[in-house]
């Protein structure tokens, strides 16, 4: 159950930061396409005005200026569509209005500003061709990242070669302020200059910033309230099952009883039948009247041994069953001792011979009864198995030992081995090889259950004509 709502937590943080991540690309992406509406925008709103300069109010102006003086009249501030949108852009960039680059650029232009780089005049280029109508990418310039997008200006017309054609048709003026080395000679239909904007990455993915916070927090609380949920359900679960198990557990000593019951019954019947031969005997020598005082007290040492025995066996077997949860400190010589002599009676009716060898007395921490519940079940099976065996020399070898910083028992018989098809399976609740009208299938369960409780582990294997319990214990 830890394990599994472990797993799931991982899968959620998993999920979290894949689901995050993708809100960022998300966000990202929409930053960067609503900032293309925007130079494009932009762009578009450049190209208007130029058009609007070169078509309407230059030759209106030169309609204002009579002939003579028109040819040699230029003044950028009312007749360059070029001057005129880098001013409106400069003048929204000096009142933070705006934070991208604006620029024009041509290979050849009047004014050396304008120079395109090869960068520039490669898409200018394909402007020329036709092969793009606009431009768009990211660019590194200067270890920053930018987003590019460049558009065409309008094709020469006859009104631009006033200004760009032959230099001695040009107003004087404009050739005394740019020379007449370049910026000349255009012909009508040629695509003289592009215009693009660059904007930061840093400042798009800024202007979306706060929508991802919002949404991050949304999607943050979404899964803590999820989170909240599992755990919920994760708790109510292991509620069950530990009820579940409490109730396994008991239904495992309430099998146990039963055949505890029975091996009271046949521990005490000889110690009884003893004492009535003694009082028999008692009787018959009084009657004749050779009882002395000596074999008086011969025959009430004999008895007080054989009810010693009897009180001895009713304590092993009440302290089994008594309710005890305190957790205390036993040998585990002491432990198993105290199991061979509850399962005394049945392990001699069988011929079951019991093989100790404590290599390490070590000492656990628990609540004696569930361990010696474990010596039990594990006894018991093998006493069993041996009863549908042919073996005549019948074992069970118990040993302690240290190996790796671990406290070790195992526990060994030679009642032949478990199938390899169903090894693997005799942990598992409500399995069992035996019929299950008289087998709970729960004993080995239990086993497992209480041993993974101390931090620890048991296992089982076949070995040479038989199996081999192993339990491991962490200090």
């Amino acid at each position: 159950m830890k394990f599994n709502f472990r797993f799931v937590v991982f899968t959620f943080i998993v999920l979290y930061i894949l689901l995050t991540a993708f809100f960022y690309n998300f966000y990202k992406q929409l930053a960067i396409k609503d900032t293309k509406n925007v130079a494009t925008s932009i762009l578009n709103s450049m190209n208007a005005i130029r058009t609007y300069i070169e078509t309407i109010q230059r030759p209106v102006i030169y309609d204002l200026i009579d002939a003579k003086q028109s040819v040699e009249y230029f003044d950028s501030r009312l007749l360059s569509s070029t001057y005129i949108s880098q001013y409106i852009y400069d003048v929204q960039k000096e009142k933070n209005e705006i934070d991208y680059e604006y620029k024009l650029v041509a290979t050849n232009p009047l004014n050396p500003i304008h120079m395109a780089t090869s960068f520039e005049e490669e898409i200018l280029n394909k402007f020329r061709r036709e092969d793009i109508k606009e431009y768009f990418s990211m660019i590194e310039e200067d270890d920053e990242s930018y987003f590019f997008i460049a558009k065409p200006t309008s094709r020469n017309t006859a009104s631009c070669l006033q200004c760009h054609g032959d230099p001695n048709d040009a107003p004087k003026s404009l050739v005394e302020v740019y020379g007449n080395s370049r910026g000349f000679y255009e012909k009508v239909g040629d695509l003289r200059a592009m215009i693009y904007v660059k904007i930061p990455v840093s400042t798009i993915i800024q202007g979306h910033k706060q929508q991802f916070i919002t949404g991050g927090g949304v999607m943050f609380f979404v899964f803590i309230g999820m989170l909240s949920l599992i755990f919920s359900i994760f708790k109510k679960n292991l509620t069950l099952q530990q009820r579940k198990d409490k109730l396994i557990q008991h239904q495992n000593r309430l099998a146990v009883m039963g055949s505890m019951i029975g091996n009271i019954s046949h521990q005490w019947k000889q110690p009884l039948a003893h004492l009535s031969y003694m009082f028999i005997n008692l009787e018959l020598t009084c009657e004749r009247g050779k009882l002395t005082n000596e074999k008086l007290m011969k025959k009430i040492q004999e008895g007080n041994a054989q009810i010693n025995f009897m009180s001895n066996t009713i304590d092993d077997f009440k302290n089994f069953f008594s309710p005890k949860n305190e957790r205390k400190e036993f040998d585990i010589a002491e432990i198993t001792n105290q199991s061979i002599r509850l399962l005394k009676n049945t392990l001699d009716k069988n011929s079951i011979n019991i093989i100790l060898d404590f290599k390490s007395n070590f000492k656990i921490k628990c609540i004696e009864n569930e361990i010696v519940q474990i010596f039990i079940n594990i006894i018991n099976n093998a006493k069993d198995a041996f009863i549908n065996s042919d073996e005549k020399h019948r074992e069970i070898i118990i040993k302690s030992f240290i190996e790796d910083n671990k406290k070790v028992i195992t526990i060994q018989n030679n009642a032949g081995q478990i199938p390899e098809s169903i090894i693997d399976k005799i942990f598992d609740s409500y399995f069992s090889t035996k019929d299950m009208k008289v087998a709970s299938g729960i004993g080995l369960y239990i086993c497992k259950f209480i041993i993974e409780s101390y931090n620890g582990k048991i296992s089982v294997e076949n070995i040479e004509n038989g199996v081999l319990f192993k339990i491991e214990i962490n200090y």
